[in-house]
């Protein structure tokens, strides 16, 4: 069953970019799936000046140092800085030059954050949670979930948070398109690779691996808003425009007949993190005849939840590449 799954519709490739720590951009023009192929631009030597940048001046005055950074990605990474002036525009922000350096500086904010989020310094910040309870519950039960969130804000906030909440959380990740970071992220993070599941699309034996989880009373993370290899997609309304998402998560969530959770961690500068869960199926269903059609409402549905939270902090979402088909 699990092999079968594996082949049918692959989990989408959930990548490090999610908690913000990989190169956002992408070409426009190259398809949905080429930021799965991107270079990093960063480099350990850059994260590590920053971090002693930030040991200096404190994690405010390391602002300064971002700031000049991402004004010159804004100037320079001409396909980036398109991306997000195409989504900020589509959500009724202001999407000027500067508006998108914002953007972007919202992005590389959150990327120094998750090595302090990997550190367990959660400390340093000020975390609210809306809808932990349904979590609660489930371990209250001792049962898994699936959680479904998306390049929004930071998934590191909700797993360094869920450290603290003893709830346990690994995230299936395409790991080879952000090697070097998360390498670096390893020396950091002493139970970094615990929490992490590699999704190899050569071998479905991560989805063996999610499925051990769950039967743990685990919870394992899923990033349903990038096309990955093999990926099955839908196409669904978001933002007034199609966009093309992958299936796999529902998938999988079918499969492993868990229920599935969308949770958000939505970063407020210049240290708050508002995190967010809540319900998106008890247990999913994908009748045989009407599959298809099924996995469309599902999907549409994430896209509808997806658009509210990006409106509730419109600079969070981190796709900088050309995400909606042509119109």
């Amino acid at each position: 069953m699990v092999e079968e799954a594996g082949a049918k519709g692959h989990v989408p490739a959930v990548t490090s970019s999610g908690d913000a720590s990989a190169a956002p951009a992408v070409g426009a023009g190259e398809g949905d799936r080429a930021w799965m192929t991107r270079p990093e631009r960063g480099t350990v030597i850059g994260i590590k000046a920053t971090l002693l940048f930030c040991r200096v001046f404190g994690r405010r005055g390391a602002g300064a140092l971002l700031a000049v950074i991402t004004f010159y990605y804004a100037l320079f990474a001409g396909a980036a800085r398109r991306a997000s002036q195409d989504y900020l525009r589509r959500i009724g922000q202001p999407h000027g030059f500067w508006a998108s350096w914002r953007h972007i500086y919202t992005f590389a904010r959150c990327a120094l954050d998750r090595v302090f989020l990997v550190r367990g310094e959660t400390s340093r910040f000020r975390i609210t949670h809306t809808g932990i309870e349904h979590l609660r519950a489930l371990q209250q039960q001792g049962r898994g979930a699936l959680l479904l969130g998306a390049h929004l804000g930071s998934f590191e906030a909700m797993r360094a948070s869920s450290v603290d909440k003893r709830l346990p959380i690994h995230i299936l990740a395409y790991w080879q398109n952000a090697k070097m970071i998360n390498d670096f992220l390893r020396t950091v993070g002493a139970d970094f690779d615990v929490r992490v599941i590699p999704i190899d699309p050569r071998d479905t034996s991560y989805i063996l691996a999610a499925k051990e989880a769950i039967e743990r009373g685990e919870l394992v993370a899923v990033l349903g808003d990038r096309v990955g290899v093999n990926d099955k997609t839908s196409t669904a309304t978001f933002l007034g425009a199609p966009a093309r998402f992958p299936t796999g998560p529902y998938t999988l969530a079918a499969l492993l007949k868990c229920p599935i959770y969308l949770t958000f961690g939505l970063y407020h500068g210049p240290d708050r993190y508002d995190l967010y869960c809540e319900p998106f199926a008890e247990q999913l269903e994908l009748p045989r005849g009407r599959r298809e059609a099924a996995t469309a409402a599902h999907v549409q549905r994430y896209a509808e939840r997806l658009e509210h939270y990006c409106r509730l902090a419109p600079l969070n979402w981190f796709n900088f590449y050309e995400f909606w088909r042509s119109e």
